[in-house]
């Protein structure tokens, strides 16, 4: 275990997955049971009126956890959310009927909101008990959807049913499709971000809901393929590094916190403070949070007030519940240093939140890697690491640090690398096992000549002969890592 705060965490993941698995097991078979009484009785009829209550009662005391969850199959399990539920025998019946049912529907199950109101609820129930299915699953999926819509059933979402045929092996369109979805989540990102601080700029309320929608979908995409989201972190030729720099960071943060084992609702929490952490500059002059090169005493004296101005700002918010109030932590302790030192400047020195000590290691690698705000000289991804392993322990936290680095890879994602073949190429993708030799986008050949429109990608832990040299200054050689990843 890393220390007495991730002790607590997994100590707090493990009681939740006892709850989320005990009342799994209570809701597949009265959601089943509401089904079959759906398709004998009309709503108006106390059997059915009896039967619904029930239900509801089931969905009330998990979102009293949960706002929003899942209710899923997959490889003949059924989940709520992300934690398996050990069917018993009260669940038998409901267990088969749905792993029958949902197939011929076109979907492996159902999301729900906690906003649900029981009219919604009903109009669901009675659609699905007497939907039938067509011969192709695909067509009905599409059917069943635009039925949801005309019902204007918006809190109850379907689950597609996933077309994987079990092969480990992404297809060609698979990757480009994980790819696609990838940029459209992180420039979605970028753009509640830049909407969430232009309000907070003109004394708005943070919008919450939005931030932690953007949120869930980053997590989803970083459990699809990290790699596809990591690598847009390494794009620096946006004018709006602000909101750039705060997706990154959640981005990073995130990337950490699934590696160190953070359930979902853990890495929501922990996102909505990454995303909101540099929330509090929106109360300092545009020309010093933009200022280029060295601050000088009175520009510290003024930025070091951004965390406790990031807290005002967030509770400006009528949402409290503990999503901000972990985000609040974040944005005030994200500069504070492992020893306690740091700002703003405690009477009293303690350890940081780990979800702070996570953001402060993302936040300070990619400003230095960005070469923006604090930093005069850009860093290449080596020498970041290599500048924040010096400071660990007063800094840092260590182990925290090292998780992060085995995580980015000697070649983190978007490094641009001189190969052994004299051929230049971009990380695409770390080997977890074989760290020296990862994917590798080739994108000059040994003559030199840069190539867009075909780009090849090479497996170094492969393609025998072949290395990384060096890492190259995509800056100093005018390398645009944007043209090549497709990022329009």
């Amino acid at each position: 275990m890393f220390d007495k705060s991730v002790k607590e965490i997994k100590e707090k993941q493990e009681a939740f997955q006892v709850f989320m698995d005990e009342n799994g097991r209570k809701l597949l078979p009265l959601l089943f049971a509401t089904f079959k009484v759906a398709g004998m009785y009309e709503a108006n009829n106390n059997r059915y009126i009896d039967q619904a209550s029930k239900l509801r009662e089931a969905f009330d005391k998990i979102f009293a956890e949960e706002p929003d969850i899942a209710l899923t199959t997959s490889g003949g399990y059924f989940f709520l959310s992300d934690f398996r539920i050990k069917l018993d025998r009260d669940s038998d019946t409901a267990a088969t009927y749905f792993l029958e049912r949902w197939p011929l529907l076109g979907i492996s199950g159902f999301t729900f909101n906690k906003n649900l109101d029981p009219r919604e609820l009903d109009k669901f129930i009675f659609l699905l008990s007497g939907f039938e299915a067509g011969p192709d699953p695909s067509e009905t999926f599409q059917a069943l959807k635009e039925r949801l819509n005309q019902l204007k059933i918006e809190r109850i979402g379907l689950v597609r049913l996933s077309e994987d045929t079990g092969d480990n092996e992404l297809t060609d369109d698979k990757k480009d499709s994980i790819k696609v979805s990838a940029r459209k989540t992180f420039f979605n990102a970028v753009n509640v971000v830049q909407n969430t601080l232009n309000q907070a700029r003109h004394n708005g309320a943070v919008n919450i809901t939005k931030t932690k929608r953007v949120v869930q979908e980053l997590i989803d995409r970083i459990i699809d393929d990290e790699a596809s989201i990591l690598e847009l972190t390494a794009i620096r030729s946006f004018d709006d590094y602000t909101y750039v720099h705060s997706v990154n960071v959640c981005v990073l943060s995130l990337v950490l916190g699934f590696h160190l084992g953070l359930d979902r609702k853990m890495l929501s929490n922990l996102g909505v403070g990454a995303l909101l952490h540099d929330i509090g500059k929106t109360k300092l002059p545009i020309a010093l949070v933009n200022k280029p090169g060295i601050y000088d005493e009175y520009d510290w004296q003024q930025m070091r007030k951004h965390p406790v101005y990031g807290v005002k700002a967030l509770f400006k918010t009528r949402v409290i519940d503990e999503t901000t109030a972990r985000a609040s932590t974040v944005i005030f302790e994200h500069h504070l240093f492992y020893d306690g030192s740091g700002y703003p400047e405690l009477p009293n020195k303690r350890r940081p939140s780990l979800f702070a000590r996570i953001v402060s290691i993302a936040d300070t690698y990619n400003a230095m890697t960005s070469g923006r705000i604090y930093h005069v000289k850009r860093h290449l991804p080596d020498e970041a690491i290599t500048s924040m392993v010096n400071r660990i322990e007063k800094t840092f936290d260590p182990l925290l640090l090292k998780v992060f680095i085995n995580t980015m890879g000697i070649y983190p994602v978007g490094t641009v690398v001189a190969l052994s073949s004299n051929e230049i190429g971009i990380v695409s993708r770390n080997n977890p096992d074989d760290l020296e030799h990862p994917e590798v986008k080739v994108i000059a050949n040994e003559d030199g000549i840069f190539e867009i429109n075909e780009v090849k990608v090479i497996d170094l832990s492969k393609e025998t002969g072949v290395k990384v040299s060096k890492i190259i200054d995509d800056d100093k050689y005018n390398i645009d890592i944007a043209s090549y990843l497709d990022v329009e």
